[in-house]
């Protein structure tokens, strides 16, 4: 049976492969992909800010 890979580049540090038979194991594969980007982006955003504190913007809830 054939597979399907797929890769997906989030940023310079962070990729990631799903593999799967068909669609719908893809599919299931990427439940909860929105809550991934969503760490990886606050990961990525906080190690930013405190590499370059003063180009960095600003997210909710933190002290200035």
């Amino acid at each position: 049976m054939p597979s399907i890979t797929l890769s997906i580049r989030l940023g310079p540090m962070v990729q990631f492969r799903v593999e799967g038979r068909s669609c719908a194991e893809i599919a299931e594969a990427l439940e909860g992909f929105e809550q991934l980007n969503k760490t990886v982006d606050a990961m990525f955003s906080d190690l930013a800010q405190r590499v370059f504190p003063e180009d960095a913007p600003k997210r909710e809830g933190q002290e200035e």
